[in-house]
């Protein structure tokens, strides 16, 4: 099981958090996720999907979705921009970072049957995450950061981080379960839903981890 550990090394996306676009302390550290055997060294160009109140630039390559929000309430994108030229980077601030696992697995109640790749909720045109541990925010007992890995379970967190300040989903239309540690600022979404997806989510890996601001809701509500 991961622990966490004093001298863990790792990535530690949180310090996007508060960084405009254009910052190029932002573009240092996406430019160091990109891999070596990388056809292109440079840091690809994002997908960006815009609204008035928030704005997504789309790493896929990379496994990695950030999100802007504006600064100033004075300022609403325009919905559909297609380039970050269109955008005033200055009055846009990094709220979230969102990053898809491919390797995830939910467990199957039968223990002949061996776990099955999850693909549900999972955007396709995102490539796994290159670069791991991947640091979480340190919970409340510690001041270490936690090594998230593809293959670390509800329980993992759990153990570490204690129960969630909030979750949901898990019913008999096949919905997820996800998880939330709000002063941490973590919400993780599971490869275990449908009937009977808390009982064996202490087992499951996770599909998606999302960073935010600690004591800021991700956005969901009870009853997703």
């Amino acid at each position: 099981m991961s622990t966490a550990s004093p001298d863990v090394t790792g990535v530690d996306l949180t310090r996007l958090l508060g960084l405009s676009p254009s910052s190029p302390r932002l573009t240092s550290i996406l430019s160091s996720l990109v891999p070596p055997s990388s056809t292109s060294s440079s840091l690809p160009t994002p997908q960006l999907k815009s609204y008035p109140d928030i704005v997504y630039l789309n790493y896929h390559s990379l496994g990695l979705s950030i999100s802007f929000e504006p600064t100033t309430q004075s300022y609403k994108p325009r919905y559909n921009l297609t380039r970050l030229e269109e955008l005033e980077l200055d009055k846009l601030s990094c709220t979230g970072i969102d990053i898809y696992n491919h390797e995830a697995t939910s467990t199957d109640p039968d223990p002949s049957s061996k776990p099955k790749p999850s693909s549900s909720h999972l955007k396709p045109e995102y490539s796994s995450f290159p670069s791991y541990p991947l640091l979480l925010p340190s919970p409340s007992t510690t001041s270490t950061f936690f090594p998230l890995t593809p293959t670390t379970t509800g329980k993992d967190l759990v153990s570490v981080y204690g129960e969630p300040t909030r979750k949901g989903g898990g019913d008999t239309k096949g919905l997820g379960i996800w998880t939330e540690w709000l002063s941490e600022g973590i919400m993780v979404e599971w490869a275990s839903g449908g009937l009977g997806a808390w009982e064996k989510g202490g087992e499951s890996t996770w599909k998606v981890v999302s960073l935010f601001e600690g004591g800021r809701a991700k956005g969901k509500e009870e009853n997703e």
